[in-house]
């Protein structure tokens, strides 16, 4: 097993890098950045656990995106925790690889706004709340808890101190 390096050292960091980017993609999804940064670091835990290849490469995938038909890029097959009939199961998925975080970014946007299932998250996208709730009504995750998670981060000290910091430079 390949050790699996984390490109960022703190939560701090995660943001200080992730920040601009996902301003820009909220602007052009009409999606409050802060929804979209909240996922990331759900998905990621703020970074610590991007996915990675077999071969230790990090595969930028900050939203936890599997590589189905839709994809024909790499992909990295690992183990994923799925809900099923309210259990926790593990799996073994296939996720989609990227070059960069931007692309990771640029990959979600596109995903969300070309998917039907999701026409109420970004419908309600200003909202931290709808947009989180938008997205759990529309399965983007099987944990119960999702939107509630997302929400939790957004309205959290850690994240809105390290926006502060990154607003100030």
């Amino acid at each position: 097993q390949a050790v699996k390096q984390s490109t960022f050292k703190s939560p701090m960091e995660f943001v200080e890098h992730l920040w601009p980017i996902a301003k820009q993609i909220g602007e052009e999804m009409g999606v409050d950045p802060k929804a979209i940064i909240s996922q990331a670091a759900l998905e990621t835990g703020w970074g610590k656990y991007v996915i990675h290849t077999p071969e230790g490469n990090n595969s930028f995938n900050l939203f936890g995106i599997k590589a189905d038909q839709r994809w024909n890029g790499d992909s990295a097959h690992v183990s994923t925790l799925e809900y099923r009939d309210g259990l926790a199961k593990k799996e073994i998925a296939a996720f989609r690889v990227y070059e960069s975080y931007q692309d990771s970014l640029k990959d979600y946007a596109q995903f969300i706004t070309n998917s039907d299932r999701y026409d109420q998250a970004v419908k309600q996208g200003k909202s931290v709340k709808g947009y989180a709730e938008g997205l759990q009504s529309g399965g983007y995750a099987t944990d119960p808890f999702y939107a509630k998670k997302i929400q939790r981060i957004a309205g959290g000290d850690v994240l809105n101190q390290a926006i502060q910091k990154s607003e100030r430079g």
